[in-house]
Order: C-alpha cells, then sequence, then structure tokens
C-alpha cells in the first residue's frame, strides 16, 4: 500500500539515496555528468537547498514507512507565464523497484493542490538518461519544449570544408561592434517567429533583443565570435563560463551558449561550422572541456544543427498547460 505524505525535512536523506541512485543511471549513459552527485551526501545538499526555497513545495511516496519516491516543485508567478509550476532537474526520484507509474501518481497527487490555487502550466525538466519518466510524462498530457544538450570541446572534430572555411574571417568581438550587434539581434528572434516555431515576438521584445546584444560589446565576461564575409556580418556564436555549483549536471570547466545565429542571406553556406570550429578551438585554449547549448524544440535548424555538430541530449523541460475551465467545469 503506497501512502503520499507531505515532503518533510526528515525524509531528506532517504530522498538523496533515490537521486544518487537516479544519477548513477544518468551517468551510465552519459558520463560527462559529474560523477560527485552518484554519492547521495551531495545530492542530499542540493535537495536540502532546494526544500529551503520560500515557494518549494513537495510530496513523498511511502511503502510500509519506507520512502520509494518523491516530487519537489516550485511555485511561480510572473507576466509571460503567469501562474506556472515548476519540477527541477532534482525534483523527482523514484525507487528503482518502483513502477514507472508512480511518477502519474505523484503527479495526480501534487496536481490537485497546484489546480485548486489556479496554477494551470505545469514544467517539467525530465533526465533522458532515466528515459522511463520521459514516456510518463508524455502520456499524462505534457510535450516537448526546450532540449537542454553538452557538447565534449577536448574531443571535437572540426566539421567545416575549407572551402567554406577560406570565405570567411572569423574573430573575436570588438569593443567597436555595438552596431553590429543590433542589426544580427534580429535573425534568431525571426527566424524563431515563422514556421514551424510561430513563437511570437513583439517590436516590444525585439528592442530588449537589441539592446541586450548592444551589450555584449561591453561585456568582459561575454566570448563572443563573429564571421564576416566581405565585410559583411554573417554570423555569431556568444558563450559564457558556466557555473557548475548550481546544478547537477553541469560538468566543471564548461561554457554555455545562449545565443547564436546565421544571417539568413547565408543560410546553407558552412557559416554556423565554421563559427562553430573557431569557437571550439578558442575554448579549447581558453581551457573549457564542455559546452552546454540549449533549443526549442519545434526549431528545426537547431534540432538538426547542434546535434550533428556533436551535442548529446541529456535534459528536456516539458510542459502541459491545464484548461482552464476544469476551475468552474465540473458537469454539475
Amino acid at each position: 500500500m503506497i501512502q503520499f505524505v507531505g515532503f518533510d525535512q526528515q525524509y531528506l536523506p532517504a530522498m538523496a539515496i533515490l537521486l544518487a541512485k537516479r544519477h548513477q543511471v544518468e551517468r551510465s549513459r552519459y558520463s560527462f555528468l559529474p560523477s560527485r552527485f552518484e554519492d547521495s551526501s551531495e545530492t542530499e545538499i542540493l535537495l536540502r537547498k532546494e526544500g529551503e526555497k520560500p515557494f518549494v513545495n513537495g510530496i513523498v511516496a511511502l511503502r510500509n514507512d519506507e520512502v520509494i519516491g518523491y516530487m519537489l516543485y516550485e511555485f511561480k508567478e510572473d507576466a509571460k507565464k503567469g501562474r506556472h509550476i515548476i519540477i527541477d532537474y532534482l525534483g523527482l526520484a523514484i525507487a528503482e523497484d518502483a513502477h514507472p507509474r508512480l511518477v502519474r501518481l505523484l503527479y495526480a497527487e501534487a496536481g490537485a493542490e497546484w489546480i485548486a490555487g489556479g496554477y494551470f502550466q505545469h514544467i517539467v525538466y525530465v533526465p533522458i538518461g532515466y528515459d522511463r519518466h520521459v514516456y510518463e510524462w508524455l502520456e499524462q498530457g505534457f510535450r516537448f519544449e526546450q532540449k537542454y544538450a553538452i557538447l565534449d570541446i577536448q574531443n571535437y572534430e572540426p566539421k567545416a570544408k575549407e572551402a567554406e572555411k577560406s570565405a570567411l574571417r572569423i574573430r573575436r568581438l570588438a569593443d567597436s561592434d555595438t552596431e553590429i550587434l543590433k542589426r544580427m539581434s534580429r535573425w534568431n528572434s525571426i527566424h524563431q517567429a515563422s514556421a514551424p516555431s510561430w513563437n511570437p515576438i513583439t517590436k516590444e521584445s525585439l528592442e530588449d533583443v537589441k539592446s541586450g546584444y548592444a551589450a555584449l560589446a561591453k561585456d568582459a565576461e561575454a566570448i563572443v565570435m563573429i564571421g564576416e564575409q566581405d565585410s559583411i556580418p554573417v554570423g555569431f556564436h556568444v558563450y559564457y563560463e558556466a557555473d557548475s555549483s548550481v546544478n547537477m549536471y553541469t560538468p566543471e570547466r564548461t561554457v554555455e551558449l545562449p545565443a547564436a545565429s546565421t544571417n539568413p542571406q547565408y543560410r546553407g553556406r558552412g557559416v554556423g561550422k565554421a563559427l562553430a570550429d573557431a569557437s571550439h578551438a578558442q575554448l579549447q585554449e581558453l581551457g573549457y572541456d564542455y559546452s552546454l547549448a540549449d533549443w526549442h524544440t519545434p526549431n528545426h535548424l537547431a534540432s538538426y544543427f547542434w546535434p550533428k555538430l556533436g551535442y548529446q541530449t541529456f535534459m528536456i523541460r516539458m510542459v502541459r498547460t491545464v484548461d482552464n475551465r476544469i476551475a468552474w467545469a465540473h458537469g454539475n
């Protein structure tokens, strides 16, 4: 008989063991994931920090007073998403001998509270190295929204042909490149608004993007590579050093790639591959081992390009939006 109880500090050691065992399974598939989280004392530190956040709550599954699963979730509100729930990467684990159906039982038990409070959008970060969870979320009406992947920089093999590289001049960003950055800021936004992504971009949000890109010229922490052909900007990649202490999936000496794009008029000419080759050579010189990237799954160019470079997907953000009529439509 399974019993569900509210999250309490007394369950943390047992929860940490479940999470560490989940991580062992994931690392058997993706060895670049940090090994220290196979130790339950390390996962307990992360879970304790998560549980201390002001808007985090949770539910624990017990069988004969033994913890066989848990779910931690955060209540959030903002202007873009409204009220929504986030189950982070460390927010769910079940015992290896528990049926995967326990995932949906935990969701059903906790979700009743969310719906009652008007939280109709549910977001979960799912490790695909532990892929039995993925199918359970799919069967609960969740869909893929964003993929997260890591590339081994030190073992990266260049992809561009010599003819593709010879036509380009690739360099680091200069302080005087503000206007170039503003022009390039439109490329990715406009592409995201087209088929089949259909991700709307308003005039106001585009202005915000322009301002953010322009600021890169003065950002000492940004590693920005620009490609030019005949003095025309044709592509760029932006990297930042990633903080490996804030989650359990980022290796040390990792950069994250928050933005990259190619001039739409130059796509299909190897610009992206040439930029990737030059960027990874630069990152190798700077002593980085891995690069972390993510992309919107309906973005067909990104979904094809990054895996082709060698990025391995290890996590998926999945989303479900419950019909808000459930707040009053009960068939009465």
